[in-house]
């Protein structure tokens, strides 16, 4: 079948299987610090859902500029704008800060060709792991990340009130299937909270908490949807 996924940030032309055993040998490992718990069958679906599901829009196993045009023309289209709108300039922003972080990835565990594969994508969570581990805020050596955070933030809240509550939270989606897969989603982050609201810096604890987390009960690893971790 064939849907856009805009709060997912896919577009899904095909099933695909991600060959993640490949992906997470010890070859790709660059584990240093013993603090650090190892990770696991969940943390690893996690990341497998991040690749496929947010960065890889075009399916090819791969992510680079492309990918970024793409779904800027998707939200675009989805959303109604015309080619000037502000709503547009600003999403386009955080597409930028996207590429970057990107960019450095591909610069440090891949081949410097302007894309990353998900084998490369895993060696440098798993670096990121290292250095987010038990942090709240972004190091200085990850001020691109922060930044991207920030500007994800801002397109996560769309009435510009300084926090992302349910509605703005459930106002990305894109089908049914997938209204109902956020809803399940901010019940896991809320504690089925209707009131709850994420401000800038609990969202970034729940960013880093995504990066970081092996234990399905931390909120964090939902704030990007829901993905089949059994």
């Amino acid at each position: 079948y064939i849907y856009i996924n805009i709060s997912r940030f896919k577009v899904k032309w095909t099933l695909k299987m991600i060959n993640t055993e490949k992906a997470t040998t010890n070859d790709t490992k660059t584990l240093t610090n013993s603090n650090v718990p190892p990770t696991n069958d969940f943390w690893i679906k996690k990341i497998t859902f991040y690749f496929s599901e947010i960065l890889d829009i075009n399916n090819d196993g791969k992510v680079n500029s492309s990918d970024i045009d793409m779904f800027r023309e998707l939200y675009r289209q989805l959303k109604g704008l015309d080619h000037d709108s502000p709503k547009l300039h600003s999403f386009s922003l955080f597409l930028e800060k996207w590429l970057t972080a990107i960019m450095l990835a591909d610069q440090k565990y891949g081949n410097n060709d302007g894309s990353i594969t998900i084998e490369e994508f895993f060696k440098y969570c798993e670096q990121l792991r290292i250095e987010l581990y038990g942090r709240k805020t972004w190091p200085s050596s990850l001020s691109y990340m922060s930044e991207y955070i920030e500007a994800l933030f801002s397109v996560l809240d769309s009435d510009n009130d300084g926090y992302i509550c349910k509605n703005n939270f459930l106002n990305t989606n894109s089908s049914y299937e997938d209204l109902n897969s956020r809803m399940a989603s901010w019940g896991l982050i809320s504690d089925n909270n209707d009131n709850f609201k994420i401000d800038k810096n609990l969202f970034n604890e729940f960013s880093i908490e995504f990066l970081v987390s092996t234990n399905p009960n931390d909120r964090g690893n939902w704030i990007f949807g829901l993905f089949n971790y059994k």
